[in-house]
């Protein structure tokens, strides 16, 4: 999903995979991030994982605003609930409120694979999905993501670019740098060495640089 507006995170949905239990396992039930537009903290964004009976559920909720001489001028709230079970998603539901605007899109399964609703229309997705919201590094392996702020399916190539030192909040960790391109482009990703997600960072509409800096991960300095 890129980009309806300032706060258009790229958080993304991907075709398909099935290693979700390691990914949720190795971050400690919660990743969180500074947002940061043009060396300013705007906002936060912290993703959650925890079981459920035979179900996992991932949580991820975002939040900026921007201010003008300590007004805020533009907020914007993503939220969005995962739940996983036997290795695929059963389950999505976002809420998206930008500005006054609001977006929800949803997910729930059929017989073949997902029925996606959006604010535009309903359709069906055969293949199992993964929706990342970039905690999954499976993704760097699709070359299809579902934009998870429009509903819409984007052609992707997501490019590894080698091992960049990264700041975090109090450090640094050394991480893999991905670079998306197609219809989804000035998006870069970071991973580090046991595949956690570690930072993000993409252009806005406005030209100004968004960038997610990590202040739950660990230091490797």
């Amino acid at each position: 999903m890129r980009h309806i507006t300032l706060a258009s995170i790229a958080l993304l949905v991907s075709l398909p995979a099935y290693s979700e239990p390691t990914s949720i396992d190795m971050y400690d039930n919660e990743i969180g991030f500074d947002i940061v537009r043009d060396g300013e903290i705007v906002g936060h964004h912290v993703t959650t994982f925890y079981r459920k009976e035979s179900n996992i559920i991932v949580e991820s909720h975002m939040n900026m605003s921007i201010t003008f001489l300590a007004i805020p001028i533009y907020t914007f709230d993503y939220k969005s609930v995962e739940r996983w079970s036997k290795g695929r998603l059963s389950h999505l539901e976002v809420a998206v409120k930008d500005g006054s605007d609001q977006t929800k899109i949803s997910s729930l399964p059929n017989s073949e694979g997902l029925t996606i609703k959006t604010t535009s229309g309903t359709y069906k997705i055969d293949d199992p999905i993964i929706s990342t919201n970039h905690w999954n590094i499976d993704v760097v392996e699709k070359s299809q993501v579902l934009n998870t702020l429009t509903g819409n399916i984007n052609q992707v190539k997501i490019l590894n670019k080698g091992k960049e030192r990264i700041a975090i909040k109090g450090g640094s960790v050394l991480a893999t740098r991905y670079d998306y391109s197609g219809e989804l482009t000035d998006t870069s990703v970071w991973y580090d060495a046991k595949g956690r997600w570690s930072k993000l960072k993409f252009k806005a509409r406005d030209g100004s640089t968004i960038e997610y800096i990590c202040n739950t991960c660990e230091n490797q300095s």
